[in-house]
This record gives structure tokens, C-alpha cells and sequence, in this order.
């Protein structure tokens, strides 16, 4: 069942993905796709004059019922267009998104490996996240540009990951107020390993702020925080040369180790593989295709360290 659903996405993914087969096609359809998301804009903007059109009555000392009556109405109709408009917005733009992605960002990907499954649009299951022990708490969780495939004949996936908390204050009578904190922004990697491990290795850049916990058989090897759930397997997993590796892999990053697979959470605020500006002419699509060249090459060089030091 599992093989005959990564059969049909795949079928679906290489649909999109050949469906223009050069760029001064593919381009008209993007600046179509930018054109309609604009047009839509234009009114959502405007509709935001209903947010202040209930006071407008107070400012200019309007006391007609009538004139309030209509005021308001009005001011609830802009605020309903505003609100369809802004969801019609949103797919317009998850539709760009997937079409850039089904038709450039996948050609990329094919470049350097082979690709079992590609969705512009969705990100690593939730149930996997949840044990993962080494992230942030959390309870808002967002990403995008999944990626399933294999490389240097390992199996991966990556994805952007957003991680945030939302609170809700009730003590503040009426004014209810909402806290969101981001947690969590950057990159989540999985990588399969040729070896299986006895065990969790947890590792974290060092805190300034590190304090020995023994409960957690809290380590301090090359420079790094290691949480083990045995000290000979923390040992033989950190080498010179794994330590030489996660020092280029940048700062926040932290990995967990455990049965056959490596998780790396990389918390550097990126977002790879987004369309960052308005597509413009075929300069602008080559100029796409060069970038997220760069930002693959960088996931690469994380699944390199891994494969070439576990």
C-alpha cells in the first residue's frame, strides 16, 4: 500500500514536472501566476478600510442611524472580502510555489541524486518530530520543500522546518493576549546510516551557560554538548574527523543519533528553495535555478559529513 502511494505522488510529481519543457513557456505561465496573485492584492489591500470605518462616525460626529447602520455593515463586508480574498491569496501563492518547485527546484534536485518523492508544499511528519527529544518544545509547527531521496547511494529526507509556541493569556479580562515564539527556523535532515547504534547520542554546539547535569550524563567533547545514553558510544561516534565536520556544519545546529538513522536540525532562520523576489525574465529563472544550486550544495555538504564520518 505504502510503495503503490509513493508510486502515485511520484507519477504526480514528474507530471508537474515536465509539464513545460522550456523556459520562455514556463516563464509566461510564472508572470501570469505573479499577475493574478497581485491583481488579488489590490482589493485585499483596500478592504482593510473597513477596519477603520467604525470610527469613522466618532471622528466626524456623525449621529444619522442610517449613516452609522451603513457604516458599519460596510465596515463588516470589507473586513469578510478581506478575509476570502486573503485566503484566495494564499493558495495563489502555494500555487506558485509548487509550480516553481515541480519545474525547477525538482530539475535541480535531479542534477545530484535520485529523487523518490518531491512536494514544494509539505514537510516531515509530525509524528516523526514528536520523537525527536533534542528539539525545542513547541506547538505550532509549519515547513515546506520535503524532500525524499537518495544520495551517494544513502537514503535521506529534508525539509524546512518552523517550530513555534503560541500562548494564549485569559488573565487579561477582554484584552486576551497572544504570545508567539519561533523556536525553531532552518533546516531538518535525515540521513541513513550504514551502521546501526546501541543507543541515543545527542550533540549541541556548546553553551555559554553550560552547567554539568549528571542526570543527563551531560558531556563536553571537542567543544561540543553531548547528551549519551552510554559514554563509550558518544566517544566512539565523536572522532577528530566527525568533530571536524560539525564545525563546518554552522553554528546552532544539533544532531541526534540513534538505531541507523542521524537527525540534523539546523536552527539558522533559512528558508531554502523559496521563490525571494518577482520572476522577471529568463535571466531571472537561471538566476533561480544558480541559487538553489548553492543552497542544495549546502544540504549536501551536511549529508557528506555524515555519510563520510559514520
Amino acid at each position: 500500500m505504502i510503495i503503490n502511494f509513493l508510486i502515485i505522488i511520484q507519477g504526480y510529481m514528474n507530471k508537474q514536472a515536465i509539464t513545460y519543457k522550456n523556459d520562455e513557456d514556463m516563464l509566461e505561465a510564472i508572470k501570469t501566476k505573479q499577475r493574478n496573485i497581485t491583481i488579488i492584492k489590490i482589493p485585499m489591500y483596500l478592504s482593510m478600510v473597513g477596519l477603520v470605518l467604525p470610527f469613522v462616525g466618532a471622528v466626524l460626529n456623525i449621529y444619522d442611524t442610517k449613516i452609522l447602520t451603513v457604516l458599519r455593515v460596510t465596515a463588516v463586508a470589507c473586513i469578510l472580502i478581506g478575509f476570502l480574498l486573503a485566503m484566495l491569496c494564499n493558495k495563489k501563492m502555494n500555487d506558485l510555489r509548487e509550480f516553481i518547485g515541480y519545474n525547477i527546484v525538482v530539475g535541480i534536485l535531479m542534477e545530484q541524486m535520485q529523487v523518490i518523492d518531491y512536494m514544494p508544499s509539505r514537510y516531515v511528519s509530525e509524528s516523526f518530530l514528536n520523537s525527536c527529544g533534542f528539539l525545542p518544545a513547541y506547538n505550532r509547527v509549519s515547513g515546506s520543500d520535503y524532500i525524499h531521496g537518495i544520495y551517494r547511494n544513502t537514503e535521506f529526507t529534508y525539509s524546512n522546518l518552523v517550530l513555534k509556541t503560541e500562548d494564549q493569556d485569559y488573565t487579561a479580562g477582554e484584552n486576551n493576549m497572544r504570545t508567539t515564539i519561533t523556536e525553531f527556523s532552518g533546516q531538518f535532515i535525515t540521513v541513513s546510516l550504514n551502521k546501526t547504534v546501541n543507543g541515543i547520542v545527542q550533540i549541541e554546539e556548546k553553551s555559554s551557560s553550560r552547567k554539568e547535569d549528571r542526570d543527563k550524563k551531560s558531556l563536553l567533547i571537542g567543544g561540543f554538548d553531548v547528551n549519551a545514553s552510554d559514554e563509550a558510544i558518544a566517544y566512539s561516534i565523536l572522532t577528530p574527523q566527525f568533530i571536524s565536520g560539525l564545525k563546518k556544519m554552522g553554528r546552532n545546529t544539533s544532531i541526534q543519533i540513534s538505531g541507523n538513522m542521524a537527525v540534523i536540525a539546523r536552527n539558522n532562520k533559512k528558508n531554502l528553495f523559496e521563490q525571494k523576489r518577482q520572476v522577471k525574465d529568463i535571466n531571472d529563472v537561471e538566476s533561480f535555478r544558480q541559487e538553489f544550486r548553492k543552497e542544495l550544495s549546502d544540504i549536501l555538504t551536511v549529508i557528506d559529513i555524515v555519510i563520510d564520518s559514520l
